[in-house]
């Protein structure tokens, strides 16, 4: 990964600052000689006043200058070096590669000609520093052409969420920090710069060329066209990648406290807001050095792993694992240890090597499968496997003799697309795997949420079988004796049950435009959408006939997801191409179901949005 090359800010013997105070243009100014300031203030255009302080060294004394400088900056002053062009937004907009934000021909755009070094911060906020007014009444200056390369010796910073005056460099931006919100910045070249914050979704940043940071933490995605080099955290509590030549690295993740200063974390969350106003005063937010999540994990164990077998009990949750650490199967005397709520898809092979496992919970990481090494566990009581993507079990799970408990609450979980990569790869559990049965001591046994639609053909081999539920499944019927142990909760809400996948994946976050249609070669694909409709038509027939509740449920989200997707009006010939390539995709779904209601209903429903703006 790429180090940023920070702007070098070296002392100056000299500087003068300008500013607008009220309707008045005022300056100040300080020389240095040695462990002597001269310092000058006043109004612009009288003699102002004049002073002279020493100090103890003249350390002391570019110490005291450059507090002073930032404290001018802050109130709005900036250098009288940086010669300003004001000219009309009308003359410019050509040039300008932004989003709009309802520009007038007759506002003001300042415009630096030439590579420019500001030395001091860069504040982005209508009517303050370079964009003061003394005039109330004037056209608002509404952003900052560079032609050029710039160079900021301090923050790029913007306060407000909603706005803020532009920042185009026509060249290479680099800069100390940068901390923005409602501006929108857009930089032709590249971008090198230390902690880079980026707060709310008003604001945007785009990059002709490469961007190298120390970290990145924003609250959407930044549009670099070259290679990124950062440690990258994209909000919602998620975790911090690494980032090298624009490779983010899925598998050494990073922990926000790993990354970040305590300052600026809260639970999993960076607090963007208070990181960028951090940023503003010149203090940091991001640790000197960065450690993983595999680095912490070798921290954590390292005095344990001199012992390892005294090690009876390990905890790795919410961790944001997505493979296991090879030093976690050193452990071999471990008893209990707890996976939940990272984002492992598989396990490998070695888990088998935890001989003396007694508890294992894997809750909430969207696992697909379970490795057959699971049948060495044989002093497994407890397997929790609650809220994840599993299909299957492995046959060798019959070998856990001393297994108890087994928890397949919510199966799959919410975020089944993400776990499977796409829509086409979706597996579900139809059937309630016949190993549980070949279990000689399960006790309890649990099922909710899980498109069951067939029990096993065989009793259970378990004599003290207390509990073995199964609710919200698509099951319809029961052999009462074969099935006497299971306990088969409201089987009359099977059809319901069905008809509520539609809601939760037939809906606008799922179809979106950017889903079936690329927007350079103008091309549709319907692939993935067309997967999602054969899957939701295998959950329902026949499962939920006679099939009202279900077609009124597509009706529904077809409804929102047609508005969504037009919105703005100008959109209706997507939402005609996905509906009629929808009604299409009937035909060879339905050939299974000759004469079925539910196909027949979905062909008037999808028609109807197959003519929007016609």
């Amino acid at each position: 990964m790429k180090t940023p090359r920070l702007p070098v800010v070296q002392p100056r013997e000299a500087m003068r600052l300008v500013g607008v105070e009220g309707k008045a243009r005022v300056f100040w100014a300080y020389a240095q000689h040695g462990e002597r300031l001269e310092l000058h203030h006043g109004k612009q255009g009288t003699e102002g006043k004049r002073e002279s302080r020493t100090f103890a060294s003249a350390e002391e004394a570019a110490a005291f200058a450059r507090k002073q400088v930032a404290a001018r900056v802050d109130k709005g002053a900036w250098s009288s070096d940086l010669a300003f062009e004001s000219t009309p937004w009308e003359q410019v907009k050509g040039s300008v590669q932004l989003p709009g934000n309802s520009e007038q021909d007759e506002d003001r755009v300042l415009v630096l000609t030439g590579d420019v070094v500001v030395p001091h911060d860069l504040w982005l906020d209508f009517r303050r520093g370079i964009f003061a007014l003394d005039d109330p009444d004037a056209e608002p200056f509404i952003g900052l052409l560079v032609q050029g390369n710039l160079t900021v010796e301090g923050c790029v910073f913007n306060g407000e969420n909603d706005f803020g005056p532009f920042l185009q460099v026509n060249g290479n931006l680099t800069a100390t920090s940068i901390a923005i919100g409602g501006s929108r910045l857009r930089v032709t070249g590249d971008v090198m710069t230390g902690d880079f914050v980026a707060v709310y979704n008003h604001g945007s940043v785009s990059v002709g060329g490469g961007l190298v940071a120390r970290t990145i933490a924003s609250d959407y995605a930044l549009r670099v066209e070259g290679p990124v080099d950062a440690h990258r955290y994209q909000g919602q509590g998620s975790k911090v990648f690494a980032v090298s030549n624009g490779v983010e690295d899925t598998q050494d993740l990073y922990e926000v406290k790993g990354v970040f200063l305590p300052a600026v974390v809260s639970g999993e969350r960076v607090l963007l807001d208070k990181a960028r106003k951090l940023l503003a005063t010149g203090k940091p937010i991001s640790r000197p050095e960065f450690t993983s999540v595999r680095a912490a994990f070798r921290k954590l164990v390292s005095k344990k792993m001199a012992e390892p077998d005294k090690v009876k009990s390990l905890s790795l949750d919410g961790k944001g694992l997505k493979s296991l650490p090879e030093e976690l199967f050193l452990f071999r005397r471990l008893e209990k240890l707890s996976l939940q709520s990272n984002e492992l898809r598989t396990l490998p092979e070695e888990l088998g090597l935890l001989t003396e496992l007694r508890e294992l919970d894997l809750r909430s990481n969207g696992l697909l499968t379970l490795p057959e090494s699971m049948g060495a566990l044989k002093k497994l009581r407890v397997l929790n496997l609650e809220t994840n993507c599993l299909w299957r079990l492995p046959d060798s799970l019959a070998e856990c003799v001393e297994l108890r408990e087994v928890n397949l609450v919510n199966n799959p979980y919410a975020y089944l697309r993400w776990a499977f990569g796409a829509w086409s790869k979706v597996r579900l559990m139809w059937e309630l795997p016949e190993v549980l049965t070949r279990l000689p001591k399960l006790e309890v046994l649990k099922f909710e949420g899980t498109p069951l639609r067939t029990l096993p053909t065989r009793r259970f081999d378990s004599a003290v079988l207390k509990t073995a539920t199964v609710r919200r499944s698509l099951i319809t019927q029961v052999d009462p004796e074969l099935h006497a142990q299971l306990d088969v909760v409201d089987l009359a809400s099977s059809p319901r049950n069905a008809a509520a996948y539609i809601d939760y994946w037939f809906k606008r976050e799922n179809v979106r435009v950017e889903h079936i249609h690329d927007a350079k070669s103008g091309r549709y694909d319907f692939t993935e959408i067309i997967a999602l409709l054969g899957l939701l038509l295998r959950l329902n027939i026949p499962t939920a006939a006679p099939y009202d509740g279900a077609l009124e449920k597509f009706r529904v989200q077809s409804e929102d997801i047609a508005h969504a997707m037009d919105w703005a009006g100008a959109s209706a010939h997507h939402v005609r191409a996905l509906f009629l390539a929808l009604g299409d995709a009937l035909g060879p779904l339905g050939e299974q179901h000759p004469s079925n209601a539910l196909i027949a209903g979905l062909r008037d429903v999808f028609s109807v949005h197959a003519r929007r703006g016609t």
